[in-house]
């Protein structure tokens, strides 16, 4: 009898301050809000919760607010549908007849916007401490409202959004629409670690004063964007054609900017740093699991989701390219030029935390590169050569995959 009182008086303290008992969290309690693309909702739901399936939920419809976010602003300014495809403005959103107009304030707020809902995204991940977290997911039928119009509709899907950036071959067929992925620990790190890489990819850009070259440029990407002073003929068809071949040309000479918030170059190498310790991470969780459940990043011994194969060579090289990167970025080895005599090369740690004007023709030339030439040991092409040759030459293909 005392026992049952106690456990009475226990409950009832824990509802008088607001403590709710609950079931843990299901991946079928999830799903609605992304099929049906109710992100923001779903964000306001878990979040009243505490068990990690809700976290890991919390946080991977972060992650998706953020790409959201990013595609209804390029929506709101008349992202062309033909534009040169460059990253961040490469994604797949509906035409807009009446953008708002778009100024380069405007834009350096864009990619602020993505870079703080990518923290955002980032912490809601860290904070999943269960290492046997499991989320399955019917990553096909992601809908997201790409146009901001308050209703996600059948084509407007994260998959074709990511496909369109990352993986081109990914295809689905009618028989793999749901493509369902078990999210454990080891995608919890995938996704912290690609998120870092593109804030490293903002804050690289958002260092230099780019205002020329926007000029210059945005009406090739977006119909809000204001016109330069001298306007001329774009022909903004694909293919070959002398317009685009010059709008090429004055891209390149434009490309040329002063640093105006150095501590951004410092901000990218930190986040590029974090996305190598994070891809370590995805590996030390893979080598502890013993299942084999729709994984996204399989190990040597799982089933792959994709037409890449992980075997041990391919895990074991992967592991010998972060070390080569971790050195590279820390400064520890230097990288080649086609211009500098051997034993000499490029620190790539002082570019980021030493920066100076980036002119893109001077460092093709080599003359950009003589204040970071150091001796010391160079990357070596036999480490390429063998990386190559075990990710059986689609290196690409998997850094994408692994990021």
């Amino acid at each position: 009898m005392k026992r049952y009182l106690h456990v009475l008086f226990t409950v009832a303290a824990l509802t008088l301050t607001g403590v709710v008992l609950a079931k843990p969290t299901t991946p079928a309690e999830v799903e609605p809000f992304l099929v049906e693309g109710r992100i923001q909702e779903g964000i306001d739901e878990f979040q009243q919760r505490d068990d990690s399936t809700a976290q890991y939920a919390v946080g991977v419809l972060k992650v998706l607010a953020a790409v959201e976010g990013l595609t209804q602003d390029l929506y709101r300014y008349g992202l062309r549908d033909n534009n040169p495809r460059l990253p961040f403005v490469r994604l797949p959103v509906p035409a807009n007849d009446g953008p708002e107009q778009l100024t380069y304030v405007k834009w350096r707020q864009v990619l602020q916007d993505f870079v703080d809902d990518l923290d955002d995204a980032q912490q809601s991940l860290l904070a999943i401490q269960d290492e046997d977290v499991k989320l399955k997911l019917p990553v096909g039928l992601v809908r997201l409202d790409l146009n901001g119009d308050g209703v996600a509709e059948q084509d407007e899907t994260f998959w074709r959004v990511f496909t369109a950036v990352a993986w081109r071959a990914a295809k689905l067929d009618e028989d793999q629409q749901r493509f369902e992925i078990g999210f454990d620990k080891a995608d919890a790190h995938w996704m912290i670690g690609y998120t870092h890489l593109l804030q490293a990819m903002a804050e690289a850009w958002l260092a230099y004063d780019t205002e020329a070259f926007y000029n210059q440029t945005a009406p090739m990407f977006f119909a809000g964007a204001e016109t330069p002073k001298v306007l001329l003929r774009s022909n903004l068809q694909r293919g070959f054609n002398p317009d685009s071949i010059a709008d090429a040309i004055a891209a390149i000479h434009l490309m040329k900017f002063d640093v105006v918030e150095p501590e951004r170059m410092k901000a990218a190498l930190k986040h590029l740093q974090e996305m190598i310790a994070q891809s370590r991470q995805v590996w030390i969780c893979i080598g502890k699991e013993t299942d084999d459940d729709r994984e996204w990043i399989p190990g040597p011994n799982q089933t792959s989701l994709t037409p890449l194969r992980v075997n041990q060579s391919i895990a074991d090289g992967w592991q010998v390219f972060l070390d080569e990167a971790d050195a590279v970025l820390a400064g520890e080895k230097l990288v080649p030029h086609w211009r500098v005599p051997a034993g000499q090369g490029i620190n790539i740690n002082r570019v980021f935390n030493e920066p100076r004007e980036f002119d893109l023709v001077m460092w093709v030339h080599g003359a950009a590169a003589v204040p970071y030439l150091e001796e010391g040991e160079v990357v070596s092409q036999e480490t390429a050569r063998t990386l190559n040759r075990i990710f059986q030459g689609r290196f690409v293909a998997f850094a994408i995959w692994f990021q």
